[in-house]
This record gives structure tokens, sequence and C-alpha cells, in this order.
């Protein structure tokens, strides 16, 4: 057996490490999706005790007060959970196996693995930030840029409104739920539950760490963004397959994403000040930047890799 092949034991535990078993997954995504956009405003109405239609016109066009906010962080909470954890945990019951099987966490923490997961969630952002703006740069078809363009909007919109911090404690909420949240929940399924099953699906380590990083990228709905979530999707892919746990993806992720919320909440406090906005919101990257940083990163990429090796020799 190879280092990049699955063993036959994991193929068998299960019939759902399949493609059957992606296809579940994703179509509860989609499912859930579409319950919790309708289900989502009416519990966040009852949690604030306002009427239903106040709530759907305050989340489609919040108007910066704090009963918006409140009601945009609520909303957007509730239908997370909803359409990214449920479909996970849902798997799980259909696959008779635990969240601690499909996320690892019987696995021991290594201070070495720790110390390569901070290297590589440092290393990272300057090359996906190039990314964003190379994407960003590129004369594009007028009707693929439009297409983009949209899909941006809509996501500026949907994190807007959530991320209007106000004050310190605000930015811990934000930091809950939008750096927390994905990273255990996205984790979970991402580097957990798909990851798992295309191990089982291909019988590649390689190719499912690439397919769960597809998954994982378009199902954020960012053309722009694409390439550097895929860049960090086959990151954390290659960690959680490397080390068996989605714990170091975890720190990983919860790191990455805390780093934008934290400087949103400096380009606020900055606006109050200055009344500029958006200074520290997109950092323009040099390219010779983030060719550097790439060798620190790509350096932490060899050495989970070996250390699978390493693992599995054991």
């Amino acid at each position: 057996m190879t280092d990049d092949t699955v063993d036959g034991n994991f193929i068998k535990k299960s019939l759902f490490y399949n493609g059957w078993g992606a296809m579940f997954v994703l179509i509860f995504i989609f499912l859930f999706n579409i319950i919790f956009s309708l289900l989502s405003p009416v519990i966040s109405a009852f949690i604030l005790g306002i009427k239903i239609d106040e709530a759907r016109q305050l989340l489609s066009t919040p108007d910066g007060t704090a009963l918006a906010i409140n009601l945009s962080r609520i909303n957007h909470t509730l239908s997370f959970v909803g359409y990214m954890l449920l479909p996970a945990l849902l798997f799980t019951v259909v696959n008779r196996s635990s969240i601690a099987e499909e996320a690892g966490f019987k696995t021991k923490i290594g201070r070495s693995e720790i110390g390569m997961s901070l290297l590589l969630t440092v290393s990272a952002f300057a090359p996906v930030n190039w990314l964003d703006g190379f994407m960003r740069n590129i004369p594009w078809p007028q009707g693929l840029n439009h297409f983009a363009t949209k899909l941006d909007t809509i996501r500026q919109e949907a994190t807007g409104t959530i991320l209007d911090m106000q004050a310190p404690i605000e930015l811990v909420v934000c930091l809950l739920i939008v750096a927390l949240l994905p990273a255990l929940f996205e984790e979970f399924l991402f580097r957990g539950i798909f990851l798992n099953i295309y191990k089982g699906f291909s019988g590649s380590v390689s190719r499912a760490v690439v397919n769960q990083a597809i998954i994982f990228a378009v199902l954020h709905f960012s053309f722009y963004e694409l390439p550097g979530i895929l860049l960090m999707g086959i990151a954390f892919g290659v960690v959680a397959a490397s080390t068996g746990t989605i714990l170091y993806g975890i720190i990983i992720h919860f790191l990455f994403n805390s780093t934008a919320v934290v400087l949103h909440y400096i380009s606020h406090e900055y606006f109050r000040q200055t009344g500029v906005s958006g200074a520290f919101d997109s950092i323009d990257i040099p390219a010779y930047i983030a060719l550097l940083s790439a060798i620190p990163f790509i350096y932490s990429l060899v050495w989970f890799k070996r250390r699978r090796k390493e693992i599995a020799n054991v």
C-alpha cells in the first residue's frame, strides 16, 4: 500500500463512504439551505419579539440599527447551523458512525503539529490575498464579470450588517459566529465527512483532498475568491489527512477567519476616527511578498505530508 492509497478496511467500514454518501450530504445541504432560509427569519423574529414581516424587511434592507444588526446575526447563525451542521450530523446517523470518528477527535494532539499549523496560518495570508486581488484585476468578459460582481455583492451584503461592530463585545460575538462556528462546522463537514467519503470513493488520499476542496470552494459562491478558498481547502485537507483529525484545521481556520474579522473591526474604528472607510478591509499584497510567504506555506504542507508517512510507519 502506497502513502497515497486508502486502506481497504476503511472503504469497507460503511456503505456510505462512496458516491451515494456524497450525493446524500450535498442534497441535504441544499435542502436545509432552502428550509432554513425560510425558517430562520421566523425563529429570529420570535427571539427578538418582532413581527415576521418586520424581520424580513430588516433582513432584506437593513437600516443599521441595533435591531437590524442583531437580527442579521441571529438569522445568519441559525441558517449556518441548519445547512452546514445538520447534514453532517444526519450523515453520521445514517452512516452509523459518530462525530468523534468522523472528525478524528480521539487523536492525540502534538505540539509540533500545533506549531506547524500556526506557521501555515501566518504564511497563507499573503498568497490567498494576492490571489484574490489577482482575480479581481483580470479583465474578464463582461458577462462573467457581471456574474462575479453580483456574487461578490451578495456576499458583502450578507456579512456587512453582521460585521457592523460598535463595541469590543460585538467583536467577541462576531469572532464566535463568523470565525469559530465556520471553523468548527466547515472542518467537520468538509475535512471530516467529505474527506472520509472521498477517501472511500476514490481510494486515494490526494484525490480525496482535492475533491473535498473543490466542493468547499464552490459552496462559498465567490468567483473572485475561488482560487484562494480552493488553496485553503487543499491545505486544510492535507493537514486533516496527515494527522487523522480536524482539530488542527479548526485552529488554522479559526485564526484565518479571526484575522479578517479583527481587521474589519479595526477598519470600523479607523472610520469613526478619520472618516476613511475600508482602510483595513482590503490590503494589497505585492507579488514578491506572496511568493516569499508561499515558501513557508509549502514547507508546512510538505511537513504534514511527511508526518503522515511517519505515523503510517509506526
